[in-house]
Parts: structure tokens; C-alpha cells; sequence
């Protein structure tokens, strides 16, 4: 799914200066067919039909996020964790799709009871609104987001490096 405005991949901010790199790396994701994560998550009821394409396009911004360099950011809705799952389901194409959009594997880091609270919902919500404009970040409205203190459960990209 391509949802571009002007020259940037993923409606990123046509004033948002990228480097050719970045670009590049912004239309890898973009143009990474997620169809057998869709399947997956439909056949399994992980993802509703009418919901997975608009989750799997979250996750390409999420991911983007990460390749331009916002660290720490926590994953808020539960429908694109549930598509970075099932990809991740898949090693090879998942760690394929690392090595095109960022030359390194990203790892996927999940809560458990023992993992200090998330902190990185605002930067999350920051970077989004930054890279996407200005009341962007409305996709994760507070009845979509993981909300810190329910089942120890949320995800994130900690364990990310500035290489």
C-alpha cells in the first residue's frame, strides 16, 4: 500500500530534509510486499480483513521511524505489534527486509513483568508528528494504545544501535 504525498515514501513531510540514502531506504519499506504477514493475520484472527492493511502501513512507518535514527520509541497499538510478530514469524524474509531497508537486523524487544515501565511512548508520539506532520500521531488515539500498568506486554526497539 502507497500512501506517498509529493516525493516522500510513507507521507513523510515533503519538508523534511532526507538525505538519498534515507529516501532510498524510505522507499525500500514502502514498497516491501507484506502479503503473507496480511495472510497470516487474517487466517489467524490476529487482524481484522478490513483493518491490515491500514496496520501493516503503520508498522512501514514505525520501521521507518527506526531508520531514521528515533531510538528507544515503543510499539502503541496492538495491531501493528501483532504485524511485526507475524513478520518476525517469517525469519528469512524479516531479517531480508533488515538488511534492505537498514543494513542491520532490527530486534524486537518485548515487555515481560520484569521489564521497567515503557518510556518510549512520548518519544514515539513526538517523532511521528515529526516525521508524518503535525497531528499525525491521531492514529494512536488512547483507545488503540497499550496503556502502561495492563498485562506486562508492549514492544519496542530498544536494543537499537546508531551504526
Amino acid at each position: 500500500m502507497s500512501r506517498s504525498e509529493g516525493n516522500h515514501p510513507l507521507g513523510v513531510r515533503n519538508e523534511l530534509s532526507l538525505s538519498i540514502e534515507e529516501l532510498e531506504m524510505l522507499r525500500r519499506i514502502e514498497a516491501h510486499d507484506l502479503w503473507f504477514v496480511e495472510e497470516r493475520l487474517i487466517r489467524k484472527g490476529r487482524v481484522s480483513a478490513e483493518n491490515v492493511e491500514e496496520a501493516v502501513f503503520e508498522f512501514k512507518r514505525y520501521m521507518a521511524l527506526v531508520g531514521l535514527g528515533y531510538r528507544g520509541l515503543a510499539m502503541l497499538r496492538p495491531d501493528v505489534d501483532e504485524v511485526w510478530h507475524a513478520f518476525i514469524l517469517f525469519t528469512r524474509e524479516y531479517s531480508a527486509f533488515c538488511q534492505e531497508a537498514f543494513g542491520t537486523f532490527v530486534h524486537h524487544v518485548p515487555r515481560t513483568s520484569r521489564s521497567p515501565e515503557p518510556a518510549g511512548a512520548e518519544a514515539f508520539l513526538a517523532g511521528y508528528d515529526e516525521v508524518f506532520g503535525a497531528g499525525a500521531a491521531a492514529a494512536y488515539s488512547t483507545d488503540r494504545l497499550r496503556i502502561a500498568g495492563d498485562e506486562p506486554s508492549g514492544c519496542g526497539t530498544e536494543d537499537c544501535t546508531s551504526d
